[in-house]
């Protein structure tokens, strides 16, 4: 799965924690890479916990679960409660063509970052991790 913000691919990790985090967007879970975290506002579109307010949701099975209160809750159409950031500057035709929400529009209709199904270099990433767990064939 990408980075939600910049479209960066996962590598395979490290022993360890992963430096990613995860995430919900408009009822899907997502990942943000380290140098997206880096940035100040990198928490802007990720849904918050309606009891205790906290980032560290997940999404298991169409349910989202908080990981500090353990509130869980059903998958809804539309997110409770958001803070998907509509950048002020962009034009409406602009915004739209970027694929972000137009000027005036809700920001939950902004749609997620689809992921690339036809970039080659993913397909021989997948081959080659392929041939490592399950060996030449």
């Amino acid at each position: 799965m990408p980075c939600y913000r910049c479209g960066a691919r996962q590598t395979d990790p490290e022993r360890g924690p992963s430096p990613w985090k995860r995430g919900v967007v408009r009822e899907h879970q997502v990942l943000v890479c380290p140098a997206c975290q880096s940035q100040a506002d990198w928490t802007a579109g990720l849904q918050l916990c309606t009891r205790c307010g906290s980032l560290h949701l997940i999404r298991r099975l169409d349910q989202i679960e908080c990981l500090d209160c353990r509130l869980t809750r059903d998958a809804a159409s539309e997110p409770v409660m958001s803070r998907i950031a509509v950048p002020q500057d962009a034009s409406s035709a602009g915004a739209e063509a970027a694929g972000a929400a137009p000027a005036g529009a809700e920001p939950s209709a902004a749609p997620l970052p689809a992921a690339s199904s036809g970039d080659p270099s993913l397909a021989d990433e997948v081959a080659r991790a392929l041939r490592r767990v399950l060996g030449p064939v």
